[in-house]
């Protein structure tokens, strides 16, 4: 199959108040969540980087701006993950005519690397009808990727929920990929410490 084009929108609008600061800017190797993402996405080379941004947005945005990236603003960013998925999908439908599919990552699961992403891919160029997902210890998730033929069901995202209704629906036309010991995110500074400790090592 000849391969699609393919966007790839972060996910970074939340805040977390038990991080104490924007948790897209804590240190991580040697510069801060969101850039380690959005350098893991400039670095699969095939694809159009759009950054979901929502709390402290003028803030992050001063860090990122010189990045070949888009930069979208989600001022309904406190309706949760759903609301900042549809709201991605909304810009790339009317302004993105190519594209033809879109990987989802979250900038708070670090370890996830270039290698499971470009697995991700090139089983979607492969299985451009399946939803390519992350298989975890207790579910299915993102990072993942969905064609378009699922961008109207992404638009209706509204609540906290992500993508996982979507992936739930279409169980049987998941493919899963095993996110091994990476999937961790970061929601507490119990979790970031022992992470960058993990790191170090």
């Amino acid at each position: 199959m000849i391969a699609k084009k393919i966007a790839h929108i972060i996910l970074a609008a939340g805040s977390s108040s038990r991080l104490g600061s924007p948790k897209q800017l804590l240190p991580w190797k040697n510069s801060s969540l969101i850039v380690n993402e959005i350098e893991k996405s400039l670095q699969l080379r095939t694809l159009t980087t759009f950054v979901v941004l929502g709390a402290h947005f003028e803030t992050i945005q001063k860090e990122i701006k010189h990045f070949p990236v888009e930069i979208l603003h989600n001022t309904n960013w406190e309706s949760g993950m759903g609301a900042s998925i549809s709201f991605g999908i909304e810009h790339i439908v009317k302004n993105e005519k190519n594209v033809e599919a879109v990987l989802i990552t979250l900038v708070d699961q670090p370890l996830i690397d270039e290698e499971h992403l470009n697995n991700l891919i090139s089983k979607f160029n492969k299985n451009q009808e399946a939803i390519i997902a992350t298989s975890m210890k207790d579910r299915i998730g993102v990072p993942a990727i969905f064609s378009k033929r699922y961008f109207n069901e992404l638009l209706e995202l509204n609540e906290d929920y992500g993508a996982r209704q979507i992936i739930k629906k279409y169980k049987d036309l998941i493919i899963a990929t095993d996110g091994k010991d990476k999937t961790y995110d970061i929601d507490t500074k119990e979790q970031y410490k022992r992470l960058s400790e993990r790191i170090k090592q």
